[in-house]
């Protein structure tokens, strides 16, 4: 692990940050590091030694949790903090570590792996089927943040999992950084679905790394809710390695005053037989900015590959901003993509409409909204759908309801 973060270290030196993140230039990393030395539990941690602060399974009583946890170990489910993994799992760590992401991937990367300072492990057995959704959740309104989080998740020959990680961070942070990394590796036959959601303090830059390796057979969804933070990078790849796998990614993002939303995905189709599909959102009001990325590349030898790709942003004013990015390379000729996007505006036109069929305009402009938001809320457990629309109502203020 040493050489690893030396190794992330050197190439963080040697090529510096990207020109969209010279922001990067004026932190003081020495002094975030320092603070990090000194450790902190929460009473989950005192209790049971090991795990990732608020780390849980949909239910927060200790009670229910240790049920949970006793029955995942009883099947040989890894899932503890990543820290806590290196010491007491080091070779299932190590076989599984940096191999999404590498460490010298690109200098966020080499940042995240040079520094990281918690995150999770998870490995699920073969043919396991975890039936709860697993969570770690971030909470950075403590006297520091954690800014370094790097999750593993491992899906095994034909296992299943759902993994939620929820990020918050209500109050003002001193740090104002949050750099993670998250690794999914998706074995043969097995299927992972990812949810993230998002709802930092807008003093925060977020700025996060997301990488899959999907083989024969299997399947990872990533499905993101990025609210809050002053700046979001976050643009999850999927490498599908053997033939017949799959990926699919699903994303809305809300950007306003000072806010940019720099969000999407990235398929790469390595094998024959491959398909992915991606359903990107974008809200933008009061001079926000979204853009929305999305990028597909067929290889040499991927023959059969099947893509498709939608996006969508809807502006609330005049003064936001959105834009798209979208990228496609093909290498083999049977390659099916396909594309279809949208660029709407909220217009009095709209709301008068709905008006006329006795809806108020507060009340019009919520059900546009959530409605744009619902390509997510509806795939995810329904306390996170109703959490995610009330916090996106507060983030619209007296924009709606």
């Amino acid at each position: 692990m040493l050489r690893l973060r030396l190794r992330a270290l050197e190439r963080l030196h040697s090529d510096g940050v990207p020109s969209w993140a010279s922001f990067l230039r004026d932190v003081d990393f020495d002094g975030m590091v320092q603070a990090e030395a000194i450790p902190r539990a929460s009473i989950a941690e005192v209790r049971e030694p090991g795990l990732v602060p608020g780390l849980g399974a949909l239910a927060e009583s200790e009670a229910a949790y240790r049920t949970v946890r006793s029955d995942l170990e009883s099947r040989g489910v890894v899932f503890r903090g990543l820290a806590s993994a290196v010491t007491h799992d080091p070779n299932l760590v190590k076989a599984h570590y940096a191999t999404a992401i590498p460490v010298d991937a690109h200098s966020i990367a080499a940042l995240n792996a040079a520094l990281w300072s918690g995150g999770s492990f998870l490995y699920v057995p073969a043919g396991v089927r975890v039936e709860i959704p697993l969570q770690a959740e971030i909470r950075e309104d403590y006297a520091k943040v954690e800014p370094f989080e790097r999750n593993v998740i491992v899906a095994d020959r034909g296992a299943d999992v759902t993994y939620i990680e929820g990020c918050t961070a209500p109050v003002y942070t001193p740090d104002q950084l949050h750099v993670s990394a998250i690794e999914v590796i998706a074995m043969p036959g097995s299927h992972v679905r990812y949810i993230a959601l998002q709802n930092f303090a807008r003093e925060v830059d977020n700025l996060v790394t997301k990488r899959a390796l999907v083989h024969e057979g299997a399947s990872v969804e990533w499905v993101d809710a990025n609210l809050g933070s002053r700046r979001t990078w976050k643009i999850p790849r999927a490498d599908l390695l053997g033939p017949g796998a799959s990926a699919e990614f699903v994303g809305v993002a809300l950007a306003g005053t000072g806010q940019h939303a720099d969000v999407g995905a990235e398929m790469i189709h390595l094998a024959p037989r491959t398909r992915s599909k991606i359903i990107n959102r974008g809200i933008v009001q009061r001079g926000g900015r979204a853009t929305l990325h999305s990028a597909v590349r067929v290889e040499p030898g991927a023959t059969g590959v099947e893509s498709r790709i939608e996006w969508s942003s809807l502006m609330l004013d005049a003064e936001s901003r959105a834009e798209t990015a979208p990228s496609i390379e093909l290498d083999e000729a049977d390659a099916e993509i396909v594309q279809e996007g949208s660029v709407r505006k909220v217009s009095d036109e709209m709301l008068f409409y709905m008006a006329s069929r006795g809806v108020t305009k507060d009340e019009a402009l919520r059900m546009v909204i959530l409605g744009t938001a619902e390509v997510v809320t509806k795939r995810i457990p329904i306390e996170y759908a109703v959490e995610v629309d009330r916090l996106i109502e507060l983030e619209l203020g007296g924009g709606v309801g």
